[in-house]
């Protein structure tokens, strides 16, 4: 069962601050969006959105992107996209805060789920990958930063 995130929620999750500011249930499922605030070497791990292409808006600092092997950096008033099925990651730089777009919504739930089951990158990634399967999220990988596990 799913986590509805409502507008508003707060979620710190894995050094990563979150607010659900858009949720799927609010757009017919055409859409999400939550904002994100964290510090340098902060980052999600290495995975894709089969369904969703997801867009990034910088909105202050610094985030270092990999996208399907090329890595590239984004500075507030940028913006980054990732089309659906595309393996990607991020880690912070600078302190930053971005606000990340995804059509179809519905990710903006998975951060309020792990969150509430205290889950942590790496100790319980099992469980992650497990539940990212509900939100259209695979995880491929560690994140930027990581060896390879």
């Amino acid at each position: 069962m799913q986590t509805r995130a409502a507008p508003g929620t707060q979620t710190d999750w894995n050094g990563t601050h979150y607010e659900t500011l858009l949720t799927a249930r609010e757009t017919g499922g055409k859409l999400g969006a939550f904002a994100s605030d964290a510090g340098p070497g902060d980052g999600p791990p290495r995975h894709r959105h089969l369904e969703a292409d997801e867009i990034f808006v910088i909105l202050q600092g610094r985030l270092r992107f990999w996208r399907a092997g090329e890595t590239s950096e984004r500075s507030a008033g940028e913006i980054f996209h990732v089309p659906a099925g595309i393996e990607h990651a991020f880690v912070v730089v600078e302190p930053a805060r971005w606000i990340a777009i995804l059509s179809p919504g519905g990710l903006e739930g998975f951060f309020p789920a792990v969150a509430a089951q205290g889950l942590e990158i790496p100790r319980d990634v099992a469980a992650i990958k497990a539940i990212a399967t509900q939100f259209d999220m695979e995880i491929t990988g560690p994140p930027l930063g990581y060896p390879e596990r």
